[in-house]
């Protein structure tokens, strides 16, 4: 099932299945990567308990063991349709025993999306409906053509930050997912401009700008066209590509990153990690814009 919401000439697609985005257009032109198992079988996957992955798969909570896989139960367990208008929705998920099994807790998780001109705002509401406390990390992996036109190139392509960055970034490990927080990458030097090159996602996996002081980000091609995300209640930015000159780009607002070596195992002790008691509620957004 999928659900069209529309501004003017501008429109997204959600799909019932992990409440996710599987299109963004304007004027007829597609702005989402629309997936392909080549390099990327994905399109925009919300990330929750965790965002990136765990010591392999698994981790303690208060006490309660886990055992979840990249980005988390919610992605891969179903959601119902709350509330519906021209230019919004809300999917609502709630615990249950397929998603205990994996993660202890009771929530609910609604995903809302609104758009209005060419902007569609991402809004993540978490309610622990629980007895004890609840823990959590929340995201978004929305991918975008790169590039958007067909005449373009990669390359064409840069990230243009909303202020200058000075701060190395952190790189997760090919293929654990973990990271090495020792270690750190200066692809920024006091510039707010990253140029796209698919070399920069082929030795490491993404780049992880923690504790970013930008709070938004414009990926920009040679025709003018692209793609605004702005995201003030997160804290980390993560922008990624697959191996072999993948032509779409992620970037990915993430309240926290994924597990790194120099912690001590415990989930509630993750970096980036909120904690909810009984009956408290938190909410996050960001907005994409096309541009």
């Amino acid at each position: 099932m999928q659900i069209k919401i529309t501004s003017g000439s501008s429109s997204a697609v959600l799909g019932l299945n992990g409440a996710q985005l599987n299109s963004l257009s304007k004027d007829g032109r597609e702005y989402l990567w629309q997936g392909n198992p080549d390099f990327w079988a994905g399109q925009a996957p919300v990330c929750f308990p965790i965002v990136g992955v765990l010591p392999n798969g698994k981790s303690k909570a208060f006490g309660k063991e886990c055992n979840m896989n990249r980005h988390g139960v919610a992605r891969i367990n179903p959601f119902r349709v709350e509330k519906q208008h021209k230019n919004s929705v809300t999917f609502i998920q709630k615990s249950d025993e397929n998603t205990k099994v994996r993660f202890p807790f009771d929530y609910e998780l609604k995903i809302k999306y609104t758009i209005v001109g060419d902007t569609v705002t991402n809004e993540y509401i978490i309610c622990n409906t629980g007895n004890d406390k609840l823990p959590f990390v929340i995201g978004g992996h929305p991918a975008f053509h790169c590039p958007i036109d067909d005449d373009e190139r990669f390359e064409d392509y840069k990230i243009i930050f909303d202020r200058p960055i000075n701060k190395p970034c952190l790189r997760p490990d090919h293929h654990t997912g973990l990271v090495d927080a020792s270690k750190k990458y200066d692809v920024m030097q006091n510039t707010d401009t990253l140029h796209l090159r698919h070399a920069l996602f082929e030795e490491n996996d993404a780049l992880i700008f923690e504790d970013c002081i930008s709070k938004s980000v414009t990926m920009i091609g040679k025709k003018g066209r692209g793609i605004r995300v702005d995201f003030q209640d997160m804290n980390n930015l993560l922008i990624w590509s697959a191996t072999g000159n993948a032509p779409f780009v992620a970037l990915e607002p993430w309240t926290g990153i994924s597990s790194c070596l120099d912690e001590d195992g415990t989930f509630e002790n993750k970096r980036g990690m909120t904690i909810l008691l009984p009956d408290e509620t938190a909410s996050f957004k960001f907005k994409i814009t096309m541009i």
